[in-house]
């Protein structure tokens, strides 16, 4: 017993060394969002004992759109990046202060037209157009959004994770103090002002990046036309992007709108909840194409390990959540375990869809295959929104919401286990041969020019 203990443990140490940079920045992507949402889940559990339902509903939905719209206005350059900065680290930073200029320029635009016309579609979003201030406020978040989201993976892609962390750490802690500091001047704020904390917490993130600018970066134009050579490969990742983001950030939206603002409040928690859990294979994919964008090579135990590791977390989490969803929830409020408790139970089981998903994105990626994909990945995006919509619609209660999503993104990781199975099988090596073929061709290419 204790040779075979000894053994288990020596092959641990062996694979933990083996993929120490996957681990390392996988690690810091996780604790990156596990504090987070950690802090947002006090920065929520604040609102919810400082403003009514309605207001926390809301802010919810402002908070997702703002969120789906800056991921929108990072137009792919985020995940570009991340697999090319490996291969340009002379020239990183001034293509990375380009792709941020870029991308806060389009998240301005995004945010204004939103502002102006969400409210006539929903009454519930007319806090954003009720001054031209609110509207500022919204399209600031929006802007600031896209920048942090490309800086991120940026950052990833440059193996600095830590640093990731700890902005993400400020934003944070920063946006929960923010609140406190709205709190204080009374609930007539409301929605508005639950979501301008959270806008503000991510402006004051950036200042944690100063001294690595100063150090490190060029002049900022330096590299507009080098990112407009990457338009085509941006373009190809946003379409995918969007297709994988989309689901996540519309359903909050989508309760508000079909259902009613205090269910809108309590779905936001619940999904908050469930989304952790989805962080851990999350981050080990993304990881695992960083890193195999710049190293191809043993592409198939590398898979394995991370979706070994995915598969474990999964099964701890789901243990501790599924007896803990109800007084995890009565933290919030007791209407908000009333509402959602069987919701967040039935959510946490999507942790092992996507992680078969969110694997096949780093084979398809790796492959170079982005554009024979997006059938799939948009026609899974169509069905989970469809999913939850017509659960809500059959139910009327976030139940039904939970149960539609979950078996709309089962379907569609049973269609995309196939590209995993292939890459993490001995006998299948066209996909592993084409992925370091596309690596090692880029690597060993000119950098592209207009």
């Amino acid at each position: 017993m204790k040779h075979a203990r000894g053994d288990l443990l020596g092959r641990l140490r062996e694979a933990a060394e083996t993929h120490r940079t996957i681990l390392s920045n996988a690690t810091s992507m996780m604790l990156a969002l596990g504090t987070s949402s950690l802090l947002g889940a006090a920065f929520w559990w604040l609102a919810a004992r400082q403003f009514d339902q309605h207001s926390v509903g809301v802010a919810g939905a402002a908070v997702s759109a703002m969120t789906l719209l800056g991921f929108a206005a990072t137009i792919g350059l985020g995940t570009v990046l991340m697999g090319e900065l490996p291969q340009r680290e002379s020239r990183a930073h001034g293509l990375l202060n380009a792709a941020l200029a870029t991308s806060a320029a389009v998240g301005v635009g995004f945010g204004l037209a939103f502002a102006l016309v969400a409210p006539l579609f929903s009454s519930g979003f007319d806090p954003l157009r009720a001054s031209a201030l609110a509207v500022f406020i919204f399209a600031a978040g929006v802007s600031l959004t896209a920048l942090t989201l490309v800086l991120d993976q940026a950052l990833i892609g440059l193996l600095r994770g830590a640093l990731q962390l700890v902005r993400n750490i400020v934003f944070a802690g920063v946006k929960l103090l923010f609140l406190v500091a709205v709190a204080s001047l009374g609930a007539a704020h409301g929605g508005m002002g639950i979501y301008t904390a959270w806008a503000l917490g991510a402006l004051v993130s950036l200042v944690v990046l100063v001294p690595f600018y100063r150090r490190q970066v060029k002049p900022l134009g330096s590299h507009f036309g080098e990112l407009n050579s990457l338009r085509l490969d941006a373009a190809s990742h946003h379409a995918f992007n969007l297709a994988l983001r989309a689901p996540d950030l519309l359903l909050p939206v989508m309760v508000l709108v079909v259902l009613q603002a205090n269910l809108s409040a309590s779905f936001y928690i619940a999904w908050m909840i469930a989304s952790l859990l989805f962080s851990i294979p999350q981050s080990l994919s993304t990881v695992l194409y960083a890193v195999g964008s710049g190293d191809p090579g043993d592409l198939e135990r590398r898979f394995r390990f991370t979706l070994a590791i995915s598969a474990a977390c999964g099964v701890a989490a789901v243990l501790v959540l599924l007896p803990g969803s109800e007084p995890l929830l009565h933290l919030f409020g007791s209407s908000y375990a009333a509402q959602a408790t069987v919701a967040v139970q039935i959510l946490a089981l999507g942790v092992f869809p996507e992680a078969v998903r969110t694997h096949f994105v780093a084979v398809r990626r790796l492959t170079r295959r982005i554009g024979t994909a997006l059938p799939l990945v948009w026609g899974g995006a169509v069905i989970e929104v469809a999913g939850g919509t017509a659960g809500a619609l059959v139910t009327g209660d976030l139940t039904g919401v939970a149960i539609g999503w979950l078996a709309a993104i089962c379907i569609e990781s049973s269609l995309m286990s196939r590209d995993v199975w292939r890459m993490i099988t001995p006998g299948h090596r066209a996909e592993k041969a084409a992925a370091a073929a596309s690596s090692a061709d880029e690597a060993g290419s000119p950098p592209r020019t207009a």
